[in-house]
């Protein structure tokens, strides 16, 4: 059987017409609802490799992701066919993929598990993956009116703001002003995100970005300074985001929170979101 593995800077139509197809039949096998982060497949730098496909024949039969959002780790969502396993393909892609990471100098993998598959939870256990964290995927149910209405604007972000969602990010998610400011910056840029700031005259408040991608919408970055908390401002950002994105056509709106993060939890299902899946964390060292 012919094979073959190739390493992408960048993916074409074809490739992600089999990368889709491949989901699909995982999700099938198992019932799952994989994170494989589209909106950046679809959008991946062209001078660096970030995606692994493995071939049988013509046939997709593994892929595996890279998403660095900083120099300390890479993400990783990874999947092979169910036709295609126990044949070793993983263990190329994981060995591809640990190559690459080494040359940039990042020093962990961080895996995309959901809880629901328990081939992906056997496989963590058998490269010697520690579990980190959890994370639910919520999607707007149906969209609930804020029982408060504040009052304050909502526009888009421009370059002017940049500093001021550095420290959002710094205060609220703890993330370096680096790696914050550089991917903020290739949001101001992308036609597929959307960041905007939620303001009271001149004074910001808050922001959230929106990913869109057809029908669908991934809200994330979401955040309100401490000191506006507690007064129904984030209920009404994230309310009004949700009504604009319906009225433009983006009926499947998701997001991510941590499991042990209850405010924000008790928050979003106040604004009509639900819990369908939850994702597993595990890390491991490059050269372990």
């Amino acid at each position: 059987m012919a094979q073959r593995l190739e390493q992408q800077a960048g993916l074409t139509d074809i490739q992600l017409d089999h990368i889709r197809r491949l989901e699909q039949a995982c999700n099938a096998f198992e019932g799952l609802t994989m994170k494989l982060n589209w909106g950046r497949l679809r959008r991946r730098p062209t001078g660096q490799v970030n995606d692994f496909l493995f071939f049988e024949e013509d046939e997709l039969a593994g892929f595996l992701a890279l998403y660095s959002f900083s120099q300390t780790e890479a993400e990783v969502s990874a999947m092979t066919h169910p036709d295609h396993r126990r044949r070793g393909i993983f263990g190329r892609l994981l060995s591809a993929a640990r190559q690459e990471l080494k040359q940039r100098n990042i020093p962990d993998f961080l895996f995309i598990c959901e809880q629901a598959s328990r081939s992906g939870l056997s496989t963590m256990k058998s490269i010697g993956a520690r579990y980190e964290f959890t994370e639910h995927k919520m999607v707007l149910a149906q969209p609930v009116k804020p029982s408060t209405n504040p009052q304050f604007e909502m526009r888009p972000a421009g370059p002017e703001d940049l500093a001021e969602m550095v420290r959002l990010d710094e205060l609220c998610f703890g993330i370096s002003g680096e790696v914050t400011r550089r991917h903020l910056e290739e949001g101001l840029v992308d036609l597929g995100r959307l960041l905007l700031i939620a303001a009271i005259e001149e004074q910001t408040i808050g922001k959230i970005q929106v990913t869109r991608i057809g029908s669908e919408a991934y809200i994330s970055g979401f955040c309100v300074y401490p000191a506006f908390r507690g007064q129904g401002y984030g209920t009404a950002i994230l309310t009004i985001t949700a009504e604009r994105l319906v009225a433009g056509g983006h009926h499947n709106i998701t997001l991510e929170v941590a499991t042990d993060n209850r405010r924000a939890l008790a928050l979003y299902e106040r604004c009509g979101f639900k819990v369908v899946t939850a994702y597993d964390y595990y890390r491991l060292a490059v050269t372990g």
